[in-house]
C-alpha cells in the first residue's frame, strides 16, 4: 500500500511531520545511545505517578516507543493518518490529537486504578504515543471509503485492511496494550460524538497556531508534490461501483413498472420470471454498451481520457489548498459529478496508497 514514490508526502501536513520526526528521534535515542541512562524516566509507571507523585511521567511516557515492533507499526500509522490533517486542517488536527490523547490518558489511569482495586494482576501500561494513534481509527473507520479489493476465505480484503492489521499488531502485544488500545478508541468515539461538548474544551488558540507557523514553519514545511499519476485504479473502482448502483436502481425501477402495470389492468396478472429476466439482462447490456456523447477527449494525469465538464473553480481551489494536485482534483470532481465530498474521499484514498 505504501509506495516510496508517493506524490503526497507531508505537503500541507506539518503537524504530522513534526509528530513523526519527534517520535522516531526520541525512540531511537532511548533504545540505542541512552538506553542505560534516562530510559527509566519515560516509563509509564503507575506507582511513580500516584505514589511518588511523578506527574511528569504522564507526559514523558507519551513521547517515544520503547518497543521496536511498536515503533515500526506506529510510524507507519502516523504517516498514513496524515490524510486527516489535510482534511481537517493543521490547527483542528492538532486540537484533535491533544483532546483525544488527554481523554485516552484519563481513561487509561482509570482502568489501571480499577484493576488495582479489584486486585487484577496488570503491569505498567506501555510507553508510547498510543493515545494519539488509536483515536484516529475512529475517523478512519467512519470517513475513509471502504473498497473491496479481493476475498480471502470469504472475508473481504479492502484497502483499509492493512491499517487495521497494524493496529491489531500493536494492541495485541499484551493485556496492558489492549487496555491502551481500547481507551484510545473510546476517546475517539467520545470526541466524535462530542459528549459534554468535549470538542470545545480542547482547541489550539489561533494566536498560538500563528506563532508556531512563523517559528517552526520553515522547519516543518514540505515542498508541493510533483505531478505524478496514480488515480487510474481508484477512479476505475469508483466507476464500477457507480455502474453497480445504476443496475440496482434499474432493477427497482423495472419492478415498480411491472407492479404499476398490474394495478392499471385492474387485475394482477402472473409475471413470467423468464420474460422479466430476459428484459432486464437486455437493458443491462444496452446500458453497458452505451457510448458517451462525442467530445474532444482530454488526457488525465493517469493517462485516462475524460470528457470535459463544468467544474466549479471554488471546489478545485478547496481541494488544491488541501495539498492535492489540480489535475487530480479536476479528474476526481468530474468522475463524481462535482460531489466534493466523494471527490475528497477518492483523493484521500489515492494519496494513502
Amino acid at each position: 500500500m505504501f509506495s516510496p514514490y508517493s506524490h503526497s508526502g507531508f505537503f500541507n501536513a506539518p503537524v504530522s511531520k513534526g509528530f513523526l520526526g519527534t517520535v522516531v528521534v526520541a525512540s531511537f535515542a532511548l533504545n540505542v545511545p541512552f538506553q542505560n541512562y534516562c530510559r527509566h524516566l519515560f516509563l509509564y509507571s503507575y506507582a511513580g505517578i500516584f505514589e511518588k507523585f511523578e506527574i511528569w511521567r504522564i507526559i514523558t511516557s507519551k513521547v517515544a516507543f520503547l518497543d521496536t515492533k511498536d515503533l515500526i507499526c506506529g510510524t507507519l500509522l502516523i504517516y498514513y493518518f496524515r490524510i486527516f490533517e489535510r482534511k481537517y486542517g493543521s490547527t483542528k488536527f492538532a486540537s484533535y490529537l491533544i483532546a483525544t490523547c488527554t481523554l485516552s490518558t484519563a481513561l487509561e489511569l482509570l482502568a489501571k486504578t480499577a484493576c488495582e482495586y479489584i486486585t487484577l494482576n496488570i503491569g505498567d501500561l506501555p510507553s508510547g504515543p498510543y493515545g494519539f494513534i488509536f483515536p484516529l481509527f475512529v475517523p478512519y473507520f467512519c470517513d475513509i471509503p471502504r473498497v473491496a479489493m479481493t476475498h480471502i476465505l470469504g472475508i473481504p480484503v479492502t484497502g483499509k485492511s492493512f491499517m487495521y492489521i497494524l493496529g491489531l499488531q500493536i494492541a495485541s502485544t499484551s493485556p496492558e496494550s489492549i487496555i491502551v488500545g481500547v481507551c484510545g478508541i473510546l476517546s475517539g468515539l467520545l470526541y466524535r460524538l462530542d459528549l459534554g461538548k468535549i470538542q470545545g474544551w480542547f482547541k489550539v488558540p489561533t494566536r498560538l497556531a500563528n506563532v508556531a507557523a512563523k517559528t517552526l514553519g520553515w522547519l516543518l514545511r514540505s515542498p508541493p508534490p510533483m505531478n505524478q499519476s496514480g488515480m487510474g485504479a481508484t477512479l476505475e473502482i469508483q466507476r464500477q461501483q457507480q455502474m453497480e448502483r445504476m443496475e440496482q436502481q434499474l432493477a427497482r425501477a423495472r419492478q415498480r413498472d411491472f407492479r404499476n402495470r398490474g394495478i392499471q389492468i385492474g387485475r394482477p396478472q402472473p409475471m413470467n420470471p423468464e420474460i422479466f429476466a430476459n428484459n432486464f439482462q437486455n437493458h443491462i447490456r444496452e446500458l453497458r454498451n452505451r457510448q458517451p456523447p462525442p467530445a474532444d477527449p482530454v488526457p488525465g494525469p493517469s493517462g485516462l481520457q475524460a470528457t470535459p465538464a463544468a467544474v466549479p473553480e471554488e471546489q478545485v481551489t478547496r481541494l488544491t489548498e488541501m495539498g492535492f494536485e489540480r489535475d487530480n482534483a479536476l479528474q476526481a470532481l468530474r468522475a463524481t459529478n462535482n460531489d466534493i465530498n466523494l471527490a475528497m474521499n477518492i483523493l484521500l484514498q489515492d494519496s494513502a496508497s
